[in-house]
């Protein structure tokens, strides 16, 4: 549905519309009328957030109230399922539920908007950028990465970083940064030999970082290469 403010209100209106619409012309649903509502504000708040729900939930108030709860003239549907008493826990359900769903959502907004600024610092940055689990399993590169060490993303990704920095040393820093996860050992810069993709040695520097994701323990390399262009 996205975030634009007009889809957002226009479906906070149209679903308690259409949930009415489905009363009138599905007779089997007439027992629980409040159930259907509901389920119209939860899709409301799922795809609007907290203050299209509340619209919704005034909206729909208002449709039971009209057509099920004591109506005004001519009912149509027989029976007032409760009274006011039912249309007040169904008041006080929907808003408990909205504010739930919405917080849900604004949390799940906010960790997308977090991992793109990450993710577009990360790209634009002049150093390569490796993130590896535990093992030294690639996990992502970035662009600069792809340049330094001439091998395009996918080729990288699921492959171990000792492809890239062959020998011992990298691994030694990894152990290193995992010895002390608890502490959280700052970072040092170090040399290591690298490896192009077209079989040239080069020279980089590294500084490794830890970070945690859902649980999980990740390695971010930070590398520069410092190949001499005259050797």
């Amino acid at each position: 549905m996205g975030e634009s403010l007009f889809l957002r209100y226009g479906a906070a209106v149209a679903l308690p519309l259409a949930a009415a619409g489905l009363l009138f012309v599905r007779p089997l649903f007439t027992e629980t009328p409040f159930f259907v509502f509901l389920g119209a504000i939860v899709l409301s708040a799922v795809q609007g957030g907290l203050a299209p729900a509340f619209l919704s939930i005034a909206l729909s108030a208002l449709l039971l109230r009209l057509l099920f709860v004591h109506p005004i003239g001519p009912p149509h549907f027989v029976g007032d399922f409760g009274g006011v008493e039912r249309m007040a826990g169904f008041v006080l359900v929907s808003l408990l539920l909205s504010s739930f769903i919405a917080a849900i959502r604004r949390e799940r907004n906010q960790l997308r908007d977090s991992e793109a600024r990450y993710r577009l610092l990360a790209e634009t940055a002049s150093d390569a950028i490796i993130v590896i689990d535990d093992e030294g399993e690639i996990l992502y590169v970035n662009p600069e990465a792809e340049k330094v060490f001439g091998s395009p993303a996918r080729q990288l990704v699921g492959q171990n970083l000792a492809r890239l920095l062959p020998g011992d040393g990298y691994r030694a820093e990894l152990r290193g940064m995992k010895q002390h996860l608890d502490s959280r050992k700052k970072a040092v810069a170090v040399r290591l030999p690298g490896l192009h993709q077209n079989g040239e040695p080069l020279l980089v520097e590294m500084t490794i970082g830890t970070s945690s994701h859902r649980g999980r323990n990740l390695f971010t390399a930070i590398i520069r290469e410092i190949t001499d262009p005259n050797r």
